[in-house]
């Protein structure tokens, strides 16, 4: 149904029905990103996908971490292995 044949059906003006229309769509958009239930505990959406995202974080955080802990302990031994390309 179009805006004008709302507003004549019910006798009511655009801005009346434009005002409820975007009600209603507010709501619905609202509605979406509430908390569903089931085995998530009750988070929205945006809020599973945060914590998601922030778990992905946290694992290449320590994989970096693991890493330059390693380089670090590896440098710490360079000078002391004799390379037979060095000219010392």
């Amino acid at each position: 149904m179009s805006l004008a044949e709302a507003v004549r059906r019910h006798g009511v003006s655009s801005a009346t029905v434009g005002n409820g229309r975007d009600r209603f769509v507010d709501a619905g958009k609202a509605g979406m990103d509430r908390s569903l239930p089931g085995p998530d505990g009750g988070q929205s959406w945006t809020e599973r996908r945060l914590r998601h995202e922030c778990e992905q974080l946290k694992i290449a955080l320590a994989e970096a971490t693991v890493q330059l802990r390693i380089w670090q302990k590896g440098s710490e031994f360079v000078d002391a292995v004799h390379s037979p390309t060095s000219r010392s």
